[in-house]
């Protein structure tokens, strides 16, 4: 894993050549959490941006979504960087 959010692990992940993030949620703790909605708007909204657009350059992009028993995964890109929380938190401020 290379990170950890509220509901599981951030693992890295290739396909075809390519490295993605692939977000593993545990669905108990989605659901104990009460943030079933929370998930399924954000995998909404990434759907909806234009991975084509270039003003979405800096925006993660979804590329596969899927589920099993347990776990709900999200396959986004890879950003070696970290993610805005982790700079703020950081930072304090920018």
């Amino acid at each position: 894993a290379i990170g950890r959010g509220g509901f599981g692990k951030v693992h890295i992940v290739s396909k075809g050549g390519k490295q993605f993030a692939m977000k593993e949620m545990l669905k108990a703790r989605v659901m104990q959490k009460g943030s079933v909605e929370s998930v399924m708007n954000e995998l909404a909204y990434l759907r909806m941006i234009d991975k084509n657009d270039p003003k979405s350059k800096f925006i993660v992009n979804v590329h596969y979504a899927f589920h099993d028993p347990e776990n709900m995964y999200l396959v986004i890109d890879l950003l070696k960087g970290g993610d805005f929380r982790y700079h703020l938190l950081k930072e304090r401020m920018f």
